[in-house]
């Protein structure tokens, strides 16, 4: 017997022995608590990922070590349209952390941009297992390919709700793009103020070949 974990195959690969904080890469996207740390050049970004049905009391097998994961959807953006069927390194760096159910506030450079792809990790444990045994896939992808235009002039941007309907297997079966910009504009101005203006540009969702 030895000890593994399956929480690092994000490019194909298990990654033996190590925990998400040691392999996944820091995204270039954060999150925004006050307007002073938004970068030159950034808009800030408002939205929402939600699931339906969403997730059960211990559907996710998190340790302590990866408690950050719990009700957290990666989603993975990028300046181009392209096919991401496993999730990598490079994908990481470019990626919003959004709590699932909650708006999130974070900072993206101001052009616009496709979100690819989204996952949630379901298995982040270090465990005894037989070198032999079948590794489960860790993560749950979240189907959909959505284009969102950030304009040059933009302070920040609104996209809009994504809910993911999924069946038993977690495969996507349906998404809405909802509009909950007053809802949101109100969260806005009570988290920075109302210097800014919070403009409504949803995800539009884009056919895929």
């Amino acid at each position: 017997m030895k000890i593994t974990t399956t929480v690092c195959r994000l490019a194909g690969i298990s990654i033996l022995a190590l925990g998400l904080a040691a392999c996944v890469p820091t995204s270039r996207i954060q999150p925004l608590d006050k307007l002073a740390d938004l970068p030159s050049g950034d808009v800030v970004l408002v939205g929402r990922i939600e699931l339906d049905p969403p997730l059960k009391p211990g559907e996710q097998r998190l340790s302590k070590t990866y408690a950050e994961y719990e009700r957290l959807a990666l989603v993975i953006v990028d300046e181009a349209p392209r096919e991401i069927d496993r999730l990598g390194m490079g994908d990481m760096k470019q990626r919003i952390n959004a709590p699932l159910g909650q708006h999130f506030f974070v900072n993206h450079p101001a052009r616009p941009f496709y979100i690819l792809k989204s996952w949630v990790v379901m298995q982040a444990e270090i465990k005894m297992q037989s070198p032999n045994a079948r590794m489960e896939d860790p993560l749950a992808p979240l189907q959909g390919l959505f284009k969102v235009d950030v304009r040059p002039g933009d302070q920040a941007v609104y996209i809009g709700t994504i809910r993911y309907h999924r069946d038993e297997f977690f495969g996507t079966t349906k998404v809405v793009v909802r509009d909950d910009h007053a809802a949101a504009s109100a969260e806005f101005q009570r988290r920075f103020g109302r210097s800014m203006n919070l403009r409504k540009s949803l995800a539009v969702p884009v056919a895929q070949r």
